[in-house]
């Protein structure tokens, strides 16, 4: 095993894929010419999938030299895909340095997993996590990339919206999805029916069917969480992207919902930008009014 010393991470990075992988090629993966989507030239989808699967062979090829060419292709493949995800994590590199080294056994299982990643915004995913594991090792758990390695594209904008709705409170810094609200049971509420209120995520980019599919692979918890009861006159102190938000609950016997991140889901987070939806955080301060005064 090849020490690595304390340089910057990007040579840290380049060590790192020499003593592990013998070493990587620069790459663009927009412009290069070996790109395993470019070999070829067919306008026909169905001959181009065939040309990658090595179906499309020349006839004079038997049986077994097709299955060789088809095998050859997918390391090809594989390899292209690696290469890119490492030429990306070198762009995200920042000057953050650790006297810790990445695990060797970490890196090899993050290399096996990217094999098949050749989605470009999957890849800049993956690469995001190289970076901050240079910097940082240890961030990124190997169940986090086993989870990642389970997202499809569909689930990764998914998570994209559920992050757009993300709050923070200083009592407790973990994201969370606020949704509603409910107060203990009391003889007036039963007759005016207010014991309980919730918005619909979906008319703020966050479908039902979403969540379930970030609670089946691991990034939601798999219920709706309450906060356990909250006494009146208890300062609450949110903070909504850029945006702060102070309260004071007014209203007796209250317990906020919301949607909580796993471990996983609370690791990937901070890799993707979010985007403030005004228009959540206006129907969510209108739904809380009657509990909550904002100052």
């Amino acid at each position: 095993m090849v020490k690595i010393s304390a340089l910057n991470s990007q040579q840290r990075l380049l060590q790192l894929a020499k003593s592990q992988l013998g070493s990587i090629r620069s790459v663009n993966p927009a412009t290069a010419s070996d790109a395993p989507e470019q070999q070829g030239n067919f306008s026909d989808k169905h001959h181009l999938l065939a040309a990658r699967s090595g179906a499309a062979s020349s006839a004079a090829l038997t049986l077994a030299q097709r299955a060789e060419r088809r095998l050859q292709m997918q390391r090809e493949r594989q390899q292209y895909n690696l290469e890119s995800i490492m030429t990306l994590a070198l762009e995200y590199c920042t000057d953050q340095v650790s006297t810790q080294d990445v695990d060797p056994d970490w890196f090899q299982q993050f290399c096996e997993l990217v094999l098949e990643i050749s989605n470009k915004s999957m890849q800049q995913l993956w690469a995001k996590i190289l970076a901050g594991e240079i910097a940082s090792p240890g961030k990124f758990s190997l169940k986090t990339l086993h989870t990642l390695k389970r997202m499809s594209y569909k689930e990764a904008l998914a998570l994209q919206q559920a992050v757009n709705l993300s709050c923070k409170t200083r009592q407790d810094p973990s994201a969370r999805i606020y949704f509603g609200y409910i107060r203990k049971p009391s003889l007036w509420r039963v007759l005016t029916g207010k014991s309980r209120a919730v918005l619909n995520l979906n008319q703020f980019g966050l479908s039902y069917p979403q969540i379930l599919s970030l609670i089946d692979i691991g990034l939601l918890h798999s219920s709706e969480i309450e906060s356990g009861e909250l006494p009146a006159g208890q300062v609450l102190n949110w903070q909504y992207q850029q945006l702060h938000l102070n309260g004071t609950i007014s209203s007796k016997g209250v317990v906020l919902q919301y949607y909580k991140y796993t471990a996983s889901g609370a690791e990937l987070l901070p890799l993707l930008s979010s985007q403030p939806n005004q228009a959540y955080i206006s129907a969510l301060k209108q739904l809380l009014t009657g509990i909550i005064s904002f100052s």
